[in-house]
């Protein structure tokens, strides 16, 4: 199947209710549709991003040709806002994309790195890492080629989001999957597994995460790699 005609079937495509579908690196892609917790962070940027810009939630991101990220949420500025028959907004115009973590092994590993090197590549400024799974965040700057992590935190601390946004985003409306109104954090919940929070503050960017219970099964694919 060539590019044209595998974008056009996803375009037209007729997701199952409680679906969604992404095209990444040439295949379509099935996954469930992200929960509360989920959906938390990238609702905060939609409400509370100030002008000049603007933040928009599940919106396609056109990283490459056969990379088209349904990201969580995504800033630009105003004026930058593309056609309403652009169903996917170039990664130019994107000032900072944010992530939430999903649970499964697959899409930690997705959300983690894949996500991140891609992103990377198409040289959008700023990445939020937001991960319900150890109640953290992550802020990744672009640094050259690549990002680095300028900034973390957990659960209840503010983000610092840099120029030219220079904004703060508050979190402690945000609680970690299966968290209850108990342990939403101004100190952060513990991490799965026991033990104490993560510090905030800079720090190292954290490559693996586990081990995470597993919650629903892992991705959906629809065959369809271009060549």
């Amino acid at each position: 199947m060539d590019r044209a005609a595998l974008i056009r079937m996803w375009h037209d495509l007729d997701v199952p209710e409680g679906l969604r579908a992404e095209l990444l690196d040439g295949e379509l892609v099935l996954q469930p549709g992200p929960g509360c917790s989920h959906d938390l962070p990238g609702r905060t940027f939609v409400r509370h991003t100030p002008e000049p810009f603007e933040a928009w939630s599940a919106r396609g991101v056109r990283v490459a040709d056969d990379y088209r990220r349904r990201a969580d949420a995504v800033v630009t500025r105003a004026e930058d806002l593309p056609a309403d028959n652009e169903a996917d907004w170039p990664a130019q115009i994107i000032q900072a994309v944010i992530e939430t973590v999903s649970t499964t092994r697959t899409a930690i590993r997705r959300d983690w790195e894949d996500k991140r090197e891609r992103y990377a590549e198409a040289g959008i400024p700023v990445h939020l890492i937001v991960d319900p799974n150890d109640a953290t965040w992550h802020l990744l700057q672009m640094d050259g080629r690549h990002y680095v992590e300028t900034a973390k935190g957990i659960f209840g601390q503010e983000i610092p989001m840099p120029e030219p946004m220079g904004s703060t985003v508050r979190t402690a409306g945000w609680h970690p999957y299966g968290g209850t109104s108990a342990q939403r954090h101004g100190g952060g919940a513990p991490p799965p597994g026991g033990g104490a929070p993560p510090p905030g503050g800079p720090g190292p960017l954290r490559h693996v995460v586990g081990p995470t219970p597993r919650r629903r099964s892992d991705r959906g694919r629809w065959s369809g790699r271009l060549r």
